[in-house]
């Protein structure tokens, strides 16, 4: 059964702190925290602008969970589009799934889920036919996630320091 919340919207600057708050509790429940990299102030600050989008979902007036689509900028090294080796990815227009994060007490009501279908709702309202994410092999909810969403595997690589699988989604065979 879909969780459906009677608000997911955009986050914009206002949010930072409570985003930073989400990361650092989920950070500080993992038993193997190389699971979920930290982002920079700074790049959490870029996710929160314009052409990037950061959704929330909201239990009342509290966030409890967030998903950014990141779209790469030309030279910034951020595109993991170019990374994929199953299909060709210049035939499209892609951004990234960067990443979702749930309030440790939320988890295990398909919040990931639902974020993620929101954001392909939107990315797909952009022109945007190609989504891009990764996720620690490791990290069984979020690669379950993915999979439920309707992307496929890749590969895996080495990123960000770790080993990661390169996951894809395009024209959107996710389920929404």
């Amino acid at each position: 059964m879909e969780l459906s919340f009677p608000d997911v919207r955009p986050c914009g600057p206002g949010q930072l702190g409570d985003i930073l708050a989400i990361e650092q509790e989920a950070i500080a429940c993992l038993e193997r925290p190389d699971l979920l990299r930290r982002n920079t102030v700074e790049m959490w600050e870029t996710c929160l602008q314009p052409p990037h989008l950061c959704l929330g979902a909201w239990a009342g007036e509290e966030l409890v969970g967030f998903a950014v689509m990141y779209v790469p900028q030309p030279g910034e090294g951020e595109d993991l589009s170019v990374l994929l080796s199953k299909i060709d990815a210049s035939a499209y227009t892609s951004a990234n799934f960067k990443i979702c994060i749930v309030r440790p007490q939320w988890r295990g009501r398909g919040l990931q889920v639902l974020l993620g279908k929101h954001l392909g709702r939107e990315a797909r309202a952009r022109g945007i036919d190609l989504l891009c994410a990764t996720a620690s092999p490791y990290n069984k909810p979020s690669v379950h996630s993915l999979l439920t969403l309707g992307y496929q595997t890749d590969h895996l690589l080495t990123k960000y320091g770790y080993e990661r699988m390169l996951f894809y989604c395009v024209n959107f065979d996710i389920r929404i």
